[in-house]
C-alpha cells in the first residue's frame, strides 16, 4: 500500500489471499495508525470485487476505484515500489524476508525523493527518521 500524496509504503506479509486477511491486514497496519482514506484504489483482483471489500469500504466510507485489467501505469507508484521492495530483499542475505522487511521499508522511507526532494517519512512526521 502507498499513499498517493506522501509515497509512504506499507507492506504487510499475510498468511493467505483471503478478503478478510486482506481487510484485517488494511485496517490493521493503515487504518488503526493514519486513519481511513478517502479513497483506495486497488487492481482487479477478486479480493477486491468481493461483496465483503464492499462492505469493508462502505463501513469505512471510503471511495473504491478499481483500476484497468492489464493496464498496470494505473496503478505504477505501487509497480515502482514492488520492484523496489523485492531488489532491496534480494541485497540482504536473509532468506526469512518477513524478518528483513522492517529494516527494508526505514530504507524505502527515509530516502529522498529527488522530484518532491524529500523522504516520505519526512512528509508523514515533520522531521528526519
Amino acid at each position: 500500500m502507498i499513499d498517493g500524496f506522501s509515497r509512504w509504503p506499507e507492506a504487510i506479509p499475510i498468511a493467505d489471499m483471503q478478503t478478510k486477511t486482506i481487510c484485517r491486514a488494511i485496517f490493521d497496519s493503515w487504518i488503526s495508525r493514519f486513519g481511513c482514506p478517502s479513497i483506495i484504489t486497488t487492481d482487479q483482483g477478486s479480493q477486491m470485487r468481493s461483496s465483503l471489500y464492499r462492505e469493508f469500504s462502505e463501513m469505512l466510507g471510503t471511495n473504491r476505484i478499481r483500476t484497468t485489467s492489464y493496464h498496470p501505469i494505473a496503478t505504477g507508484i505501487v509497480e515502482r515500489f514492488h520492484r523496489h521492495l523485492k531488489s532491496s530483499i534480494e541485497a540482504h542475505e536473509s532468506t526469512q524476508w518477513s524478518e528483513i522487511l522492517p529494516i527494508v521499508l526505514l530504507g524505502i522511507r527515509t530516502a529522498v525523493k529527488e522530484d518532491i526532494k524529500t523522504s516520505c517519512a519526512e512528509f508523514v512526521y515533520g522531521t528526519t527518521l
